[in-house]
């Protein structure tokens, strides 16, 4: 028996069954039976034996396995050592509403913090956020560490593991948070088409399109509303910053083209915002948004629509002609301009000195001063200079924008023109003495002139006579005496007629 007949045996074994009560087992059953459960017995010993066979062999090889899954599980323990600090790491998520925005508006950026098994971050780390373009503050309700520039911030999440921070335009350092808002909210003025200002300006393929000039119109109404409006500190600030500074008095077209300005905004995990703990950056992440500039065109438009104020400047400069003078009319013009640009915003002033210009050289008078054309140059050159000198040196003072103009350039120039006007009136009067003078030393100098040319006719003569004396003195010849006497009496005769010229002068 083996195991090859283990199956013919169990199934002779089967064909015994199924006997009812009173049947007889004959021999040949039971012999049947003996062999069946004999043959069953060898084949179990006989698989016995070739499973301990199995389990040596397995054993063999199970042995090294063991020694190598302990070795394992040490280089297990030595990985999970090393790669703790890694396991500590964060992944930053960060994300904002659009990517696409206004000058004006507040981007705020969300920065979620969570572990690598994908659990919030409940410890409360600070996350640093640097920009490259913009200025930076914390969101409502969250704490933070600005940096000195503005373009870099630490700001402590929150238990959810949040942190905000809002990305503004880069020329509103000046402006107060409640500024910021104001001017976010006047970006969402709502134009007769239905949408919001900023819409209009993110839709419009150019500046100049028919959309853009109706919200152009519309922030300009917000701009001159008040002295103290959110926009106009805004737009004003914009003015004199030296990136973006505009000059329009010699900016001759106009701008069909947006600008816009990209930023980077970088997020870096930390566990504190102690400087003393040197703890690295436990996770990264970066997000990019972009600004359209509005502003630019919209102050290139501004500026350029001065001609409604030239007829009424025209009519004030007029009336305050042939009141005293040069000097007297040159100040009356310098304080008429200072008082109307007294309520004016920066750019409001620009566009009123353009105005000014335009009106001086329109300004006719049916009866001019002789000195109207030299003052209405005065007054032109000084108006030039003090829109070149409101210049971001000048007009920031401190954190608040200057917003009364001094017009020092006007001042000055019409003190330095006033007094050449009466220092050439006063030449006028030395001229004339001078030129009496003049004429009187002109008849000494012909007079002198007449003396001179007669001193020199004589001198001639004078000459002459020496000569012929000279000549007749080499003549003599001392041993001869009629010759001696007789060229004694020749010079003789020219000494006289010399002395006749002498008494001639």
């Amino acid at each position: 028996m083996s195991l090859d007949s283990l199956q013919g045996d169990v199934a002779s074994l089967a064909d015994l069954g199924d006997k009812q009560a009173g049947h007889l087992i004959k021999h040949n059953d039971w012999n049947t039976l003996v062999q069946g459960v004999a043959g069953i017995g060898d084949a179990l010993l006989e698989y016995i034996a070739e499973t301990d066979n199995r389990v040596e062999t397995l054993e063999g090889q199970v042995t090294p396995l063991i020694g190598r899954v302990d070795s394992l599980v040490e280089e297990l323990a030595d990985i999970r050592t090393e790669i703790a600090p890694l396991l500590d790491q964060y992944v930053i998520t960060m994300s904002t509403v659009k990517v696409n925005y206004a000058l004006g508006e507040l981007c705020e950026i969300t920065a979620e913090v969570r572990d690598l098994s994908g659990e919030i971050v409940t410890t409360r780390p600070w996350v640093d956020f640097i920009t490259t373009w913009g200025q930076m503050r914390e969101a409502p309700g969250f704490s933070s560490e600005p940096g000195a520039s503005g373009s870099s911030i630490s700001v402590r999440t929150n238990t959810s593991g949040i942190a905000r921070v809002l990305v503004k335009s880069a020329h509103t350092e000046h402006l107060t948070e409640i500024q910021e808002l104001q001017v976010d909210t006047a970006m969402k003025t709502t134009l007769s088409t239905g949408e919001f200002f900023y819409q209009t300006i993110l839709d419009a393929s150019t500046p100049v399109s028919e959309p853009v000039v109706e919200a152009f119109n519309a922030m300009s109404v917000q701009y001159q509303q008040v002295q103290s409006s959110p926009v106009q500190a805004f737009i004003d600030s914009y003015q004199q910053f030296p990136q973006f500074q505009v000059l329009p008095q010699w900016n001759t077209g106009i701008l069909t083209s947006w600008t816009k300005y990209r930023a980077i905004v970088v997020a870096f995990a930390k566990d504190d915002s102690d400087p003393r703990t040197p703890d690295a950056a436990k996770g990264t992440s970066s997000i990019q948004i972009t600004f359209r500039d509005w502003v630019r065109p919209w102050i290139d438009r501004f500026v350029k629509d001065y001609e409604i104020f030239v007829p009424d400047i025209m009519g004030t400069l007029a009336g305050q002609l042939g009141s005293g003078g040069f000097a007297a009319d040159l100040e009356l013009w310098h304080q008429g301009i200072a008082s109307n640009i007294g309520n004016m915003g920066i750019v409001a002033r620009q566009r009123y000195y353009n105005g000014v210009g335009s009106a001086v050289d329109k300004l006719t008078v049916p009866t001019p001063p002789a000195y109207l054309a030299e003052l209405k140059q005065t007054i032109k050159n000084a108006v030039t200079l003090q829109q070149i000198q409101e210049s971001p040196s000048v007009a920031l003072e401190g954190t608040e924008l200057s917003k009364t103009p001094g017009l020092a350039a006007v001042a000055g120039v019409s003190r330095q023109a006033a007094a050449a006007k009466d220092a050439a009136d006063n030449t006028v009067g030395l001229f004339s003495n001078i030129e009496v003078t003049n004429r009187e030393l002109t008849d000494k100098i012909n007079f002198m002139g007449e003396e001179l040319r007669t001193a020199q006719q004589v001198s001639t003569e004078i000459n002459t006579e020496l000569s012929a004396i000279g000549q007749n003195v080499l003549k003599i010849n001392t041993l001869d005496q009629n010759s001696v006497q007789g060229q004694i009496n020749l010079i003789s005769a020219q000494i006289g007629q010399i002395g006749e010229v002498i008494k001639r002068v």
